[in-house]
C-alpha cells in the first residue's frame, strides 16, 4: 500500500478519492493492501474515520467491505474490536442492504454473498471471532447492542476456543453486556452459554461471585 494512502486512510482525508476521481488509478489505488493484508477500509476503521467509508465509491466499495485481512478480520470485525459505533452502524447498514439486494436476485452483492454463513454480520475471522465476539472482548457496549439489534442470532455462535458471546461477558464481568445479549430471549433467540473446558457463563458467572466475596 501507498504511504500516502495510508497516511490518507488513517487521517480520514477524503480528498484522496477527489483527487484522483478523475484518474484510471482509483481502482488500483482501492484495492492496495498492507503487508497484513489490511485494505484501506480496515485501516480507516481502526482509525475510525467514517469519512472514509462515507465518501468511498461505492462501485468499488461492496468488495471491500467483505475483504477479509491475513487474520481473516474483515473492516467491520475491525471496527468492532475498536469500538467504532459509526463505521459498525455504516456496515451493518450495507449488510441489510445487501441481504435486500439478495433477495431481489440483485447483482451487486459481496462475495458467496448466497450463502448465510457469508453473511456481512456472520462472517468469522481465523479464531472463529464473529464482529460480536470481539465487541464484548473488548467490552464495547454500543458496539454490542449494535449488532445484537441487527442480528440476535450472532449470539449463538461460539468461536474456535469454544467460546459464545455471553460466556466471555460473564467472564469479563460486564453485566451490561450480558444483560444485552439476554434480551435475545425476547427475540426468541437462545444464547449460546458455552464457554472453554467444559464450562459454561453459569460456571463464570459462580466465579465472579466467588472473586467479590474474597474481594470484600
Amino acid at each position: 500500500m501507498d504511504r500516502l494512502v495510508y497516511e490518507a486512510a488513517t487521517s480520514g482525508d477524503v480528498g484522496l478519492f477527489r483527487r484522483i476521481k478523475d484518474g484510471d488509478e482509483l481502482p488500483d489505488v482501492l484495492f492496495k493492501k498492507t503487508p497484513k493484508d489490511n485494505n484501506v477500509l480496515h485501516i480507516a476503521a481502526e482509525f475510525k474515520q467514517i469519512k472514509f467509508f462515507n465518501d468511498i465509491p461505492l462501485e468499488y466499495g461492496s468488495s471491500l467491505f467483505w475483504a477479509a485481512n491475513k487474520k481473516g478480520d474483515t473492516p467491520l470485525h475491525v471496527a468492532a474490536k475498536v469500538g467504532c459505533v459509526e463505521v459498525v452502524e455504516f456496515l451493518i447498514e450495507h449488510a441489510r442492504k445487501s441481504v435486500h439486494h439478495m433477495e431481489r436476485g440483485d447483482e451487486e452483492r459481496g462475495p458467496a454473498a448466497g450463502e448465510s454463513q457469508n453473511k456481512l454480520l456472520r462472517v468469522k475471522n481465523s479464531d472463529n471471532d464473529t464482529t460480536l465476539h470481539l465487541a464484548v472482548r473488548y467490552n464495547h457496549d454500543e458496539v454490542v447492542i449494535r449488532l445484537m439489534e441487527a442480528d440476535p442470532q450472532l449470539c449463538c455462535f461460539t468461536n474456535k476456543a469454544n467460546e459464545s458471546p455471553l460466556f466471555l461477558a460473564v467472564r469479563k464481568g460486564t453485566p451490561s453486556i450480558v444483560h444485552c445479549i439476554l434480551k435475545a430471549y425476547g427475540s426468541g433467540v437462545s444464547p449460546s452459554f458455552q464457554g472453554t473446558n467444559g464450562l459454561t457463563a453459569l460456571h463464570a458467572a459462580v466465579t465472579q461471585e466467588q472473586l467479590k466475596d474474597k474481594g470484600t
